[in-house]
């Protein structure tokens, strides 16, 4: 027999609670902010929705905000809730690049997203048409 704690069912369909981490300072604002971790359920939607619903091809509308999008559900207060609005999340296209890019980074590596499943959902949508 191994060492090693196996789970139980029990245990195993149990949801797990959030994680939370403090990231920066951003590069340009200088500021740190607090990121949570996503369940599997928000990570798959996040992923489909940048694929139109009928499976007509990749949405150009959602690729463009989906860096945005991951921050948004990600960004919490300091008692974990969300708070970017819709609206916020416009406005962050207009942020510097520097701390949008810092920020879905650290993002991105707290939930587990890497930019090989990324390209494999773009990958395996290739060939079908771009809805607009």
């Amino acid at each position: 027999m191994s060492d090693v704690a196996i789970v139980t069912t029990d245990l195993f369909g149990k949801a797990s609670l959030r994680r939370f981490k403090t990231i920066g300072p951003l590069p340009v604002r200088g500021v740190h902010v607090r990121i949570q971790s996503l369940t599997e359920r928000e990570k798959s939607n996040w992923e489909s929705e940048t694929i139109a619903k009928k499976g007509d091809g990749l949405r150009v509308d959602k690729l463009r905000d989906a860096n945005r999008r991951l921050l948004q559900l990600c960004l919490v207060d300091e008692d974990g809730n969300r708070f970017v609005t819709d609206a916020m999340r416009t406005e962050m296209g207009e942020w510097d690049s520097a701390d949008t890019a810092f920020l879905y980074d650290e993002c991105s590596r707290h939930c587990g997203i890497n930019k090989a499943d990324l390209e494999g959902l773009v990958k395996n949508s290739e060939g079908t048409t771009v809805v607009g």
